[in-house]
């Protein structure tokens, strides 16, 4: 577990997660965003500083180890929350499932101030609902987390000012959740073609996977050879060799990163 250092009380600004994701068993902070952990609700939430960073704290997390980018899926609900009371980084799991509780009861509801999208995921039920919400359990994966690794990952994202890297980002992550449903792995691996081809174009960096190389040699150079590509290998690529193009390209990720911190 990485800790804030004790500042000031602040606002923040919260996601839930779902329980169809794979979690790790305890909170991880970096600067201005936080993973909490809890029974009842696993949340990632961020300060007013750390606004759009959660994906790099995401991807942070995945590229931090084999066994990492192997095992935990962070599905998000897609609306944010705001937090009612500033509190400090260590008072998150507390402020947070008061504030969800908050705005879930009746009494709530009935003056007319329920944030809207407790009313939407209501809708949803069954598993995809968290237990503060009256759904079911998560599933915690109890392994070392690479704190250290964690917080070196994000501070190099966060001093990035690459739009390629920034893009591949984006789409390692969004793999990442999609891959959560076996229905939508096609759309999960054309979204890891188009992260692989991003990296590809980051200045300094190389693929040391001969798995990753055959994939990228395969999309072609052309805009045109790519879509073509990208299509036809979507379908084709199984859920073994998807898997194991998502965990080598996390893993060749954290070796660049590394290597230019």
């Amino acid at each position: 577990m990485a800790s804030l250092p004790e500042q000031q009380a602040t606002e923040w600004r919260y996601r839930l997660m779902s329980p169809m994701g794979v979690y790790p068993k305890c909170d991880i902070h970096v600067e201005e965003v936080s993973l909490v952990v809890s029974d009842n609700f696993i949340s990632i939430a961020s300060s007013e500083s750390g606004k759009g960073k959660e994906v790099l704290l995401k991807a942070a997390i995945l590229c931090s180890s084999v066994a990492a980018s192997n095992t935990f899926k962070f599905y998000a609900f897609p609306n944010y929350h705001h937090l009612l009371d500033p509190c400090l980084a260590s008072q998150l799991t507390e402020y947070l499932e008061l504030d969800i509780l908050q705005k879930h009861a009746a009494e709530y509801a009935e003056l007319g101030e329920t944030v809207p999208e407790f009313d939407w995921y209501e809708n949803a039920k069954g598993a995809s609902l968290p237990p503060v919400l009256g759904g079911t359990d998560y599933i915690y994966v109890d392994q070392d987390v690479d704190a250290v690794s964690i917080q070196r990952l994000y501070q190099a994202l966060s001093e990035s000012h690459c739009v390629k890297l920034s893009g591949a980002i984006r789409a390692l992550v969004q793999t990442n959740t999609l891959s959560c449903h076996n229905q939508f792995r096609q759309e999960a691996c054309g979204l890891l073609l188009d992260g692989l081809r991003l990296l590809e174009e980051v200045d300094g960096f190389q693929s040391e996977s001969a798995q990753l190389s055959t994939v990228l040699a395969q999309l072609g150079d052309s805009a045109e050879d790519y879509l073509i590509s990208r299509q036809q290998m979507s379908q084709d690529i199984g859920p073994i060799d998807f898997h194991r193009l998502f965990v080598q390209s996390c893993t060749q990720l954290r070796k660049y990163l590394l290597s230019h911190s």
